[in-house]
């Protein structure tokens, strides 16, 4: 027979070593939003050394914070990072907001389309003008985009031309850089 707190130690630990080999990512956030937990899967996703959160997950999770407090219930988003698309959900672990689990798992290996939705969505471009600012990140040329979208060179450089402007860049690397910024 087990007395109760040998019970809840057992029941922690099995607990804990559950959660390290989950394959989804799971990080356990305080009310400020800093993480209490990361189990190795979030860890190994999220590019994090340690129990401490990139910065680039900050841009991306403030604002899922701010919906979840307001609403009282979970939030959905998809990040990218890197060549991952992300599916992350965040929701609280109490009524009273004291404690946030998030959960991350891979949607699959980024997608050219998943890329381009969350390019449109953030820089409120066309989703086919933000399908040719994610060739552009990806490091094609002109002649790869044209083969890609299978189009004329003549078309891909006119069409870069009027993407710089909705950007209000100037320069093909400033376009990348402001991609860049999105897709973290």
């Amino acid at each position: 027979m087990f007395t109760a707190g040998t019970s809840i130690h057992s029941s922690n630990h099995i607990f804990q070593s559950v959660l390290e080999q989950a394959e989804a990512g799971v990080v356990v956030l305080d009310a400020a939003g800093r993480a209490v937990y990361l189990n190795a899967s979030a860890r190994r996703l999220l590019d994090c050394c340690g129990e401490r959160l990139p910065a680039w997950v900050d841009d991306h999770l403030e604002p899922m914070l701010e919906q979840t407090r307001h609403t009282g219930t979970q939030a959905l988003e998809k990040w990218v990072h890197g060549d991952l698309v992300l599916r992350v959900r965040l929701q609280p672990l109490d009524k009273f907001g004291a404690m946030y689990v998030l959960e991350i798992t891979v949607a699959h290996a980024g997608s050219g389309r998943q890329v381009a939705e969350v390019l449109a969505r953030s820089l409120h471009l066309s989703l086919t003008d933000a399908k040719l600012l994610a060739l552009l990140w990806r490091g094609m040329s002109n002649d790869e985009i044209a083969q890609a979208l299978g189009v004329r060179v003549g078309t891909v450089k006119s069409r870069l031309f009027r993407l710089y402007q909705k950007l209000g860049v100037r320069r093909r690397a400033a376009a990348v850089l402001r991609a860049a910024e999105v897709l973290g």
